[in-house]
C-alpha cells in the first residue's frame, strides 16, 4: 500500500508543475474591424470582487482583415473598467492595446476571435440575453484613429 501512496503522490505532483507552467495560447484574431462602440448597457461592475467579460455593441465600420458579414457585432470585453494595458492577471496576454476607456460612440480598432467561450467560460455581463447572436472576444482594442 505505501508504494501506492508514493506513485499517487508523485502523480499529483508531476499534475501540479504541469498546470503551473502551462503557457497562455494567444490565438490568432479571425478578423480586424474599425467599430463604433454603439451603447454601454447597464452598468458595469466594478473589478474588487470577480473578473469578468461585458459585453458591448458595436457598428461595423470597416472590415480590415477576416470576415465579418454582420453590420452589427457582440463583443466581450475583459474587465472593461481597466484599461488595455493594465491588465496584469492571468488574462494579460488575452488583453491588448492601447484604449483606456470605454465611451459609447467611440470608434474602436478590435482584434477579434470567436467564439468568446473559445477564450473565457467564467462571469459574463450581457445584457443582450434576446439576442442569439455569437459572442465575439476582443482580444486587443485600440483607440480608434
Amino acid at each position: 500500500m505505501p508504494q501506492y501512496f508514493r506513485i499517487l503522490a508523485l502523480a499529483f505532483l508531476l499534475a501540479s508543475w504541469a498546470f503551473a507552467t502551462d503557457k497562455v495560447s494567444v490565438p490568432e484574431p479571425q478578423a480586424i474591424v474599425m467599430a463604433r462602440l454603439v451603447e454601454i448597457p447597464g452598468k458595469m461592475p466594478g473589478n474588487d470582487l470577480y473578473s469578468y467579460v461585458y459585453i458591448f455593441k458595436y457598428k461595423i465600420i470597416q472590415v480590415i482583415s477576416g470576415e465579418v458579414k454582420e453590420k452589427e457585432i457582440l463583443v466581450g470585453v475583459y474587465n472593461p473598467r481597466q484599461a488595455r494595458d493594465q491588465v496584469k492577471d492571468k488574462m494579460g496576454l488575452l488583453v491588448n492595446g492601447d484604449l483606456k476607456e470605454f465611451k459609447a460612440g467611440a470608434i474602436h480598432k478590435l482584434q477579434l476571435v470567436k467564439p468568446l467561450s473559445k477564450i473565457w467560460k467564467e462571469a459574463v455581463e450581457d445584457e443582450y440575453f434576446d439576442d442569439s447572436a455569437e459572442r465575439w472576444y476582443a482580444v486587443q482594442v485600440d483607440a480608434g484613429k
